[in-house]
């Protein structure tokens, strides 16, 4: 059994995700629904604390993209690379620092910005 941990993070008008451990098929069926609970506002996922990940993982990220503003951090050069070969990173940027992923986090249109204000 494998275990991943999860400390989040509410920020004014984002929320953040520390994750460690790996993310695998067993436990993604834990951190899934609780990144699905998050999914109302902008979220920054930190992967540096995430050894390991699989399709599972790589499937449930990309879930947690729709619908949601989302960024990585930290993310390892190996799961950088498989975000690149399957095309993840158009849906999903991959930042090197905090400060840029809340730049990717910003709303894009006026309705967003309306809602991202309220």
């Amino acid at each position: 059994m494998t275990a991943a941990d999860m400390v989040v993070i509410e920020g004014d008008r984002h929320t953040t995700v520390m994750l460690a451990g790996e993310l695998d098929r067993a436990s993604c069926r834990d951190v899934e629904p609780r990144l699905r609970a998050l999914s109302g506002r902008p979220l920054v996922l930190d992967f540096s604390g995430v050894s390991f990940i699989d399709v599972d993982g790589l499937r449930m990220v990309h879930q947690c993209a729709r619908g949601t503003a989302l960024a990585l951090v930290g993310v390892h050069p190996f799961v950088a690379r498989l975000f690149r070969i399957l095309r993840l990173d158009a849906h999903v940027p991959l930042c090197r620092s905090m400060e840029e992923a809340l730049w990717c986090l910003l709303p894009r249109t006026d309705e967003e910005i309306r809602d991202w204000l309220s």
